[in-house]
């Protein structure tokens, strides 16, 4: 396995570290207003700071993994395709036809 696969791999579990705990912080959401008054809200806080934890834990990791800020796109600058190498006669002198 190259070390680019190895990142990726890496970051998809980190963002799924993230997911995770998005998911118990809803899950103890949902227990809370299903079980209303009778919900043990110390379970139910547990469960929940966990989740933040899991969130928080994963988005820093994925950020010191991924590191969106030094790859960022510029709009302005073309991406190179490898078609612009193919050069086409044909296709120009049909362009400069329907032109005039």
């Amino acid at each position: 396995m190259d070390a680019h696969a190895h990142k990726n791999s890496l970051a998809v579990g980190l963002s799924f570290c993230a997911g995770i705990g998005l998911i118990f912080m809803i899950l103890a959401a949902a227990l809370g207003v299903i079980q209303g008054e009778a919900a043990d809200s110390s379970t139910l806080g547990i469960l929940f700071a966990f989740g933040i934890g899991m969130l928080a834990t994963g988005i820093i990791a994925w950020f010191a993994v991924v590191q969106p800020q030094k790859h960022f796109d510029d709009i302005n600058v073309a991406q190179y395709t490898g078609h612009e190498e193919h050069h086409d006669d044909a296709h120009e002198e049909e362009h400069a036809i329907v032109e005039h």
